[in-house]
């Protein structure tokens, strides 16, 4: 998120301390009302919310352009690889399904760790090949530092 934080804004909020709670201003707040004069503490509190309205909508925008990326690359990869074992995508699947199978707790994590990161297989192909409801993949995912974007991939 973009520094939201202005001079004006601060000069505001010190403003309003010391109008209603009668703290004394800083030095450069009485410095900055020298120069601007008093501040319009709804009207910064305004900008101040557009602001970060216009920055989550940012970061949503470039979550979603993630995903179809994410989208797109996994497809390819997905493609590659049945093109290279000459299987299905089914088959491909159920090869990663055994080999899940066949790990310990902490290695199945690793391995889903790496379909995700590797391959970039979304959440809902996690959870055909590994068992697990969404909301357990997306918390092995997240404790390890996340997903690839918003969407979980």
């Amino acid at each position: 998120m973009a520094n939201l934080l202005t001079s004006h804004l601060l000069a505001a909020i010190d403003w309003d301390e010391h109008q209603r709670y009668g703290y004394e201003l800083q030095p450069s707040t009485v410095d900055w009302i020298e120069q601007n004069g008093k501040p319009n503490v709804e009207f910064e509190l305004m900008v101040f919310r557009k602001a970060v309205e216009r920055s989550e909508r940012v970061e949503r925008s470039k979550a979603r352009i993630r995903a179809v990326e994410n989208q797109r690359v996994y497809e390819q990869k997905r493609t590659q690889m049945m093109r290279d074992k000459g299987m299905s995508w089914n088959g491909i699947r159920a090869e990663f399904r055994k080999k899940y199978r066949s790990l310990t707790k902490k290695e199945q994590e690793s391995f889903l760790l790496f379909l995700n990161r590797e391959y970039l297989i979304p959440t809902a192909e996690l959870e055909v090949i590994t068992g697990l409801k969404d909301h357990q993949i997306k918390r092995i995912l997240y404790k390890d530092g996340g997903a690839l974007d918003d969407e979980g991939n």
